[in-house]
């Protein structure tokens, strides 16, 4: 998978329109430099923008129309975009607390007690589709800062 930084520099050359970035789901800008930003021109029709909190202005002023969700990434924060399930066994290997950005379909498994919750995430953001047990689910609440998504409880 290329990394953030080649997406941004592949997308500003093959856009129609050089320079403007468009027509993406999730745009992950969280690595982006001072000057790949002067290189942009346009941002326009993306669902959820992930960009560095320090950039969030210079980044905002680029966006030209339709962008649907602007999220701050918080250095240290982990990302979850696309499909991804998270089991007991994972955040009992966790060595410190996490903080979660989450933007595509997240699944807390059967196995994920409201004591790991509270013992191992310390933030959660979603921004997508979180599935959670339905005993876990008040743990998770207490833990998410902010909810732009949908999170439901698994079937009983």
């Amino acid at each position: 998978m290329e990394n953030d930084e080649d997406f941004v520099e592949k997308a500003l050359k093959e856009e129609p329109e050089e320079g403007v970035i468009k027509n993406v789901g999730v745009l992950n800008l969280k690595d982006i430099t001072e000057e790949e930003i002067e290189k942009i021109k346009g941002i326009q029709n993306i669902g959820v923008l992930i960009v560095p909190e320090k950039f969030m202005g210079r980044i905002s002023a680029k966006m030209t129309k339709n962008v649907g969700v602007i999220v701050p990434y918080v250095e240290g924060m982990r990302l979850y975009i696309g499909k991804t399930g998270i089991s007991a066994d994972t955040l009992k290997n966790l060595k410190e607390p996490i903080a979660i950005l989450q933007a595509g379909k997240l699944v807390f498994e059967e196995d994920v007690t409201p004591e790991l919750i509270q013992e191992k995430i310390k933030d959660y953001r979603n921004y997508g589709k979180t599935v959670v047990p339905p005993n876990a689910y008040g743990a998770l609440m207490s833990k998410c800062s902010e909810n732009m998504g949908k999170i439901d409880r698994t079937e009983e």
